[in-house]
């Protein structure tokens, strides 16, 4: 029947857990039912442990650096050598020495023991890609963002982290595809998830009202590309290939965006909807949210399939299953 009523839902994570506007929800790859949230309104990340189950932890973190390193942060992304990632959306001055467009994305320990959420244990940090609105995985230390400024998807390779607290940049390759052919929507985060057998990135292109999707596999190396803050390689990647994969079915404003078994699953933040699409960009379902939040945002299932779904009013995240 497409309603809340034709499923379970459960609130899992509530605003007494410390969230403030919750943007994106991850699971740590190695600890079981361990989530990540990321707060958008107050520079934190809250992490429940054992989530769902009456023995669950709940920590928040949030220090010193916090409203630089982790400045409104809209997204994260888990990597797979025991660190994490955060976009950041703001083209705000967050510490006095560097202008706006410093902004990028943050480089973490996935190691609750040693995740500060501020200066004391960001691991490196990168520049120029202000309100990034989402982010997902690659390899190793490499990360793939949707760059509000420019309006692009820009790959951010680390490399060999500078360490917790540490200044050098100078190792990183950053590469910017498809500048100005996404749109930026000003409020809205926009998620974005790869397949790594296809090398084929997924967007929720909130403001284009679609999914598109981005071949990563193409496109050829073209000019540089500045202002290098970093001391890194810059260039644009000309020619890569963006198609749109799903527009209509109802989707106004998607926003977040998982990929699990050949499903994809994208929230709508205004209407309030979870939609289903199969890799062809057919529907497969839709579940309608609307009675239980005014704003939907990121979007994660777990090991048995299970959805988690952000909203953001109220501050909460709700698990979705099939009814016991």
């Amino acid at each position: 029947s497409h309603t809340s009523s034709s499923v379970e839902v459960l609130e899992v994570v509530a605003d007494s857990d410390g969230l403030r506007l919750p943007s994106d929800v991850a699971f740590h790859p190695s600890e079981d039912h361990q989530l990540w949230i990321t707060n958008q309104g107050d520079d934190s990340v809250v992490i429940v442990s054992r989530v769902g189950s009456p023995d669950r932890t709940v920590v928040r973190r949030r220090s010193l650096g916090s409203d630089h390193f982790l400045a409104s942060p809209s997204g994260l992304a888990m990597g797979g050598s025991g660190t994490f990632a955060t976009s950041q959306a703001t083209d705000e001055v967050t510490q006095p020495t560097t202008p706006a467009d410093f902004m990028g994305p943050s480089l973490w320990p996935a190691d609750v023991t040693r995740f500060d959420a501020g200066h004391g244990s960001h691991l490196d940090m990168l520049h120029n890609s202000p309100n990034a609105v989402g982010i997902a995985w690659d390899h190793d230390n490499a990360f793939w963002v949707f760059d509000g400024y420019h309006e692009s998807i820009t790959y951010y390779d680390f490399g060999a982290d500078h360490g917790p607290g540490g200044e050098d940049h100078s190792g990183a390759v950053i590469t910017r595809y498809v500048e100005g052919e996404l749109l930026h929507a000003t409020g809205a985060n926009a998620h974005i998830e790869l397949d790594r057998a296809t090398g084929l990135l997924y967007i929720a292109d909130t403001a284009n009202a679609r999914v598109a999707v981005l071949d990563t596999r193409s496109g050829a190396p073209g000019r540089r590309i500045g202002p290098d803050y970093d001391g890194a390689t810059m260039t644009a990647m000309e020619s890569a290939t963006l198609t749109t994969l799903v527009t209509g079915h109802g989707l106004d404003q998607p926003s977040g965006l998982a990929l699990r078994d050949g499903v994809i699953y994208v929230t709508d933040r205004v209407r309030r909807m979870v939609h289903a699409f199969d890799l062809t960009g057919a529907q497969l379902d839709y579940l309608d949210l609307s009675d239980r939040a005014a704003e939907l945002g990121g979007i994660e299932a777990d090991v048995e399939g299970r959805l988690y779904v952000t909203t953001r009013s109220p501050a909460s995240v709700l698990r979705i299953a099939p009814l016991p």
